[in-house]
């Protein structure tokens, strides 16, 4: 039998996870615009922007700077709160009426961008991704 650390009662270990995601490729995050005018956030995004309680994502869009904005929230009732569906391997959601409402080309914009994090006066931290700088090259595997 192995000895037990007395030691070990005296530490904090509140921040302990128990690590549960075995295969999870968290390389690259990255946000895929699909043809069928949804979003995909790889299991990488995920972990990195740490959305994996949220239910809910409210989309944005900057025309001067044409990028989609992202915030993610558990607020169902938040104004223009869209359901999230989280699986294993990532999460997405759906909006055919985001893409008509701004005019946005799916077929023009299909593919994979590097988010980043950004803070914007007013509204506060989001996730964005310029259309501009589509991903080239790399899967996000």
């Amino acid at each position: 039998m192995a000895k037990v650390d007395k030691k070990v009662s005296a530490e904090n270990w509140d921040d302990l996870e128990i690590f549960t995601s075995k295969g999870a490729r968290i390389k690259n995050p990255q946000i895929t615009i699909l043809e069928s005018n949804s979003f995909m956030f790889n299991a990488a995004f995920v972990h990195k922007a740490d959305i994996s309680q949220a239910t809910h994502v409210i989309l944005g869009y900057s025309e001067q700077n044409n990028s989609i904005t992202f915030q993610f929230t558990t607020d169902s009732k938040a104004l223009g709160a869209l359901k999230l569906l989280n699986r294993g391997n990532g999460a997405s959601v759906g909006s055919n009426s985001f893409f008509n409402f701004y005019f946005l080309k799916n077929a023009e914009l299909v593919g994979k961008y590097i988010p980043r994090q950004i803070k914007v006066p007013r509204v506060g931290d989001l996730w964005v991704i310029d259309l501009n700088k589509k991903n080239q090259g790399n899967d996000g595997k």
